[in-house]
């Protein structure tokens, strides 16, 4: 699918219904939105008029993914204070490059520590981890 195909497929979209079905068949050939999706239907204004023609709206869900470093010295005493997209990610080598464990608690961060410390373990870090999606508006 070329770019002039995407913009006349959204282009082309008579109704909300057909414009997602449209978006899902763009994203399907792009494994996700093609990396002149911005330009091309968003600051082009093409959702902006397709949007008015249907009464919807055109916005675009967005999943901004992120981390951050968890400074713990020694064995974890408590779990950090975390919002509704973020997890505890422990990273540890073994020799062989980072592995990564997802931490729901207490007990998980400690085993993790516990298992570093017996000597499982090279080296390990925390980080948090924050999924978030949310929909940006066209206009």
């Amino acid at each position: 699918m070329t770019r002039q195909e995407v913009i006349d497929l959204m282009r082309g979209s008579a109704s909300a219904e057909e414009w997602e079905a449209n978006i899902r068949t763009v994203k399907d050939a792009f494994d996700g939105y093609p990396d002149f999706w911005y330009e091309a239907i968003i600051a082009s204004n093409i959702a902006d008029e397709a949007s008015i023609r249907f009464k919807g709206s055109a916005g675009i869900n967005v999943t901004a993914m992120g981390s951050r470093p968890l400074e713990l010295y020694g064995r974890p005493t408590s779990m950090p204070v975390l919002g509704k997209d973020d997890k505890v990610i422990g990273i540890y080598d073994q020799g062989l490059g980072d592995k990564r464990m997802e931490c729901k608690s207490l007990e998980q961060m400690q085993g993790l520590y516990d298992s570093y410390a017996q000597g499982w373990a090279l080296k390990l870090r925390w980080e948090i981890s924050t999924t978030k999606e949310t929909v940006i508006p066209t206009h």
